[in-house]
C-alpha cells in the first residue's frame, strides 16, 4: 500500500514538473524596424508602441518578437519645434516604418 502510495506521489509531481509538460505553441512573432531619417528637431524621437514608451530612435531600430495585430505607432520629435509621426499598422509580418523620406 506504501508503495502504491509513493508511486502515485511521484507520477503526480512528475506529471506536474514544468520541465516535463509539452511545450506551448508561442505563436508567430514579427519584427519591426523604424529607420528615422530625420534631421533637426526630429533626429532622435521617442517611440510610443500602444501609448507606451518604447525608447529613443536615431538612425534604426529594431524591435523584435511582436506579437501579430493591430499596433498605434507614434514617434514624437526630441528637439526644438519637433514633430509627431503616427502610423496604425497591423502587423501580420516583418515590417519597416520609415519617417522623413
Amino acid at each position: 500500500m506504501k508503495r502504491t502510495v509513493l508511486a502515485l506521489t511521484v507520477l503526480t509531481l512528475a506529471a506536474c514538473a514544468p520541465g516535463l509538460a509539452p511545450p506551448q505553441a508561442a505563436g508567430p512573432r514579427y519584427d519591426l524596424l523604424i529607420q528615422n531619417r530625420c534631421t533637426g528637431a526630429n533626429q532622435s524621437v521617442y517611440l510610443y508602441i500602444n501609448n507606451r514608451y518604447f525608447g529613443l530612435v536615431r538612425g534604426s531600430r529594431t524591435f523584435t518578437e511582436l506579437r501579430p495585430g493591430f499596433y498605434d505607432l507614434r514617434a514624437v520629435g526630441t528637439g526644438n519645434d519637433p514633430e509627431t509621426f503616427t502610423r496604425q499598422l497591423n502587423l501580420t509580418r516583418d515590417s519597416v516604418w520609415t519617417l522623413c523620406l
